[in-house]
């Protein structure tokens, strides 16, 4: 969303006029790649801009019971979520959201407790 990248489109029904929520892992994960990149000062405000006009889900109790869930759930499933992977569908569990993605590690089958919009 931060570069209207062209896969964006696909998104565009779900975003529209939408609340649209962070994990605070998906924020850890875009400034580690722009650190990767060497991004210039301009760039990394940019990020922060972009970030700052989202709502941010920071770390919980009750964020913590939702990622044991959707880990044991993936696990049931024959399936190993990552960590980061986990705190992300734990906010869409939490919130009660779709997760929106194009990561090829969330699926139905690995977490049947959230709606998972896939556009791979």
């Amino acid at each position: 969303m931060l570069r209207r990248r062209p896969e964006l489109s696909a998104y565009q029904t779900h975003i529209d006029g939408a609340d649209i929520y962070l994990s605070f892992q998906t924020v850890a994960e875009m400034r580690f790649g722009a650190l990767l990149k060497k991004w210039g000062n301009s760039q990394r405000q940019e990020l922060e801009n972009f970030l700052n006009s989202y709502q941010i889900i920071e770390y919980s109790t009750d964020l913590t019971d939702r990622c044991a869930i959707v880990m044991q759930e993936a696990s049931q499933a024959g399936r190993r979520l990552e960590t980061g992977d986990a705190w992300i569908a734990a906010t869409a569990l939490l919130l009660d959201i779709p997760l929106l993605t194009h990561d090829k590690d969330f699926d139905k089958n690995a977490c049947p407790s959230i709606s998972v919009d896939t556009y791979i």
